[in-house]
């Protein structure tokens, strides 16, 4: 079983694709090799034929039909020399008459008279391979004149030792290609171990995760290569992993919290009356306070649902060109009342159509939890301001909640979007502290920011940011539709 693991390891895979390309590598660079040395060496010897042809036509002259050779026998090198060229030579003239015929020209055979004619006719110099069993010689035809007259030169060299070169050199090449290959494979077997170490460790970490070490993490190579990116797209995956698991636990002890108390209220309301009520009137007043709690609990299971739907992307959005100016303004208009109620004063300012590009319930939802929760946390006598504009760039919306109220204190800021939490302090009956988790989840829907700035005693300042909507863009300057503080007063 290890063994059959090893070969279908991808370490194993990686070097047999190593070995693989290299031998075929090789192997194209052998024959590639092979063809341009029999190009080179027939080069070679075509420039050496060429040049026996023109040394043997200065030896040559042909006086009274018959072949002079023109040397001093006391020049032994320049003897030596035509000894070697008069080994395959043969001179005729132009009516197919043979004046001289070596040995060796001879017994790669003799052309007739038609045929020495036709290489008259021919007149350029032509290169001929002749072959006779194993041995090759390779031909120059050319025709000189002497005295006046033509004649037809051959001179020529045997190839046959030369051609066996490049069968001699493949069969070293080839000799030589199992030991490298031999090399790669080791090597190649080295590298794809150190290359898949990090694949390795994430495989052991991986391995390693349970729910109370979702702290690991690999340490980066900054290699900038795949690798690194695995090394990150992991880590960040843990990061992930250890947020959403964190928060499935928070979710968990918040939930239960927030369900205990109404729970334990409903059985203690019941156990009472069960226990002392005598008249029916009682056990009514145990009932109904019973049901508002199970209203309370309703509410908390409801938009938990909701909220859990939005974060994991069941609640589909419809993103359309909304304008945020007349969202804010119907909802302004309606939250007016209860403001008047409560002894506040609240005003907007709004540019005139303001477009984004988001869903109109989740748009009608964000702001009216912004104003639900100003108006919440603002004593009587208090104002509350929204204003919607343009950003500086023309690309943004900018959606302000500004209030005067009590504040958030500076230990708690960081904390006012966590699910079910509240000020230390504040009165638990005004809300389940899930509002403002929708706000941040809404604005990150619609790839926007939200930012706050709070001061106790002084107030504080919810500011949206949310992408224009380019369709509805515009360039011209606007009027703005507004309600004054003073108006509000009224």
């Amino acid at each position: 079983m290890r063994h059959t693991g090893r070969v279908k390891s991808l370490r194993f895979r990686l070097t047999i694709s190593y070995i693989l390309i290299f031998g075929l590598l090789l192997t194209a660079i052998g024959f590639t090799f092979r063809s341009r040395l029999m190009t080179i060496i027939q080069d070679r010897v075509e420039e050496a034929v060429d040049e026996d042809w023109s040394a043997a036509r200065g030896f040559l002259k042909v006086e009274r039909g018959q072949a002079i050779w023109s040397v001093d026998p006391r020049e032994v090198d320049r003897t030596a020399f035509l000894e070697r060229l008069r080994r395959f030579v043969m001179v005729a003239d132009s009516h197919g008459e043979v004046l001289e015929m070596s040995i060796g020209y001879r017994q790669q055979g003799v052309e007739s008279a038609a045929e020495i004619m036709e290489r008259f006719k021919e007149g350029s110099p032509q290169l001929v391979v002749k072959e006779q069993g194993k041995d090759r010689v390779l031909l120059r035809y050319g025709v000189f004149r002497s005295e006046g007259t033509p004649y037809l030169l051959v001179v020529g060299r045997r190839i046959t030792d030369v051609g066996g070169l490049p069968t001699a050199f493949m069969t070293d090449y080839f000799t030589v290609v199992p030991l490298l290959l031999l090399v790669t494979g080791v090597l190649g077997w080295f590298m794809a171990g150190r290359a898949l170490i990090p694949v390795n460790r994430v495989a052991e970490a991986a391995q390693r995760i349970s729910g109370s070490s979702l702290h690991l993490r690999i340490s980066r190579r900054f290699a900038n290569d795949e690798l690194e990116q695995l090394i990150v797209a992991f880590n960040t995956m843990m990061e992930r992993l250890s947020e959403n698991f964190e928060q499935v636990r928070r979710f968990s002890t918040d939930v239960s919290h927030e369900l205990r108390t109404p729970l334990t209220a409903i059985r203690g309301q019941l156990e009472v009356a069960l226990m002392t009520a005598e008249k029916e009137d009682d056990f009514r007043e145990a009932i109904v306070n019973a049901l508002e709690d199970v209203d309370r609990i309703s509410n908390i299971v409801r938009a938990l649902l909701l909220l859990s739907q939005a974060e994991t992307g069941q609640l589909a959005l419809h993103k359309d060109p909304v304008n945020l100016t007349e969202v804010v303004a119907e909802l302004a208009e309606q939250f007016r009342t209860t403001a008047k109620e409560n002894g506040l004063q609240l005003a907007w300012q709004l540019d005139h159509d303001v477009y984004v590009r988001g869903d109109r319930t989740q748009m009608d939802r964000l702001v009216s939890n912004l104003l639900s929760n100003a108006l919440k946390y603002t004593p009587s006598g208090g104002h509350v301001m929204v204003q919607v504009r343009r950003g500086e760039d023309s690309e943004t919306a900018v959606l302000t909640v500004a209030d005067d109220g009590k504040g958030i204190p500076p230990d708690s800021l960081p904390h006012i979007f966590d699910r079910f939490y509240r000020v230390p302090g504040e009165d638990p009956d005004k809300g389940l502290g899930l509002g403002l988790s929708f706000v941040n989840w809404i604005v990150k829907a619609h790839q926007g920011k939200i930012d706050v700035t709070s001061a106790v005693g002084r107030g504080t300042t919810f500011t949206i940011t949310l992408p224009i909507s380019l369709s509805h863009a515009t360039d011209e300057p606007a009027a703005a539709v507004s309600i004054p503080l003073a108006e509000a007063r009224q």
